[in-house]
């Protein structure tokens, strides 16, 4: 059951950098603000070491619960934070099923 969970993270990370990308190319400044945030993959010469992957962290929880403006400007980045969405959410729904059959059948 972990394994296609590791799938999943590793789409989630994709989906989450393509999204990325697709802000620091349409919407730099937005970008910028955020804190120039580094992907999971995905880095660019213009990303610091630390501030930037603080800021990935910042803005990928951010935008679980919160669409950024500049997203509804193009299909391709509310199909991109549907999708990260989506595995976020397929990850923690999996890995607490996983505990709960592992720890519930350990204990039997």
């Amino acid at each position: 059951m972990m394994l296609p969970l590791g799938g999943v993270v590793i789409y989630g990370f994709i989906s989450f950098d393509r999204l990325l990308r697709m802000e620091r190319d349409q919407n730099y400044a937005a970008w910028d603000q955020d804190g120039r945030p580094a992907g999971f993959l995905w880095r660019t010469r213009e990303c610091s070491w630390i501030s930037s992957y603080v800021a990935r962290n910042r803005v990928s929880f951010r935008w679980l619960f919160r669409t950024p403006s500049w997203v509804s400007q193009s299909p391709a980045s509310v199909r991109a934070l549907r999708h990260f969405r989506l595995a976020v959410l397929i990850w923690n729904v999996g890995v607490v099923l996983w505990a709960i059959i592992y720890f519930g059948l350990l204990h039997r």
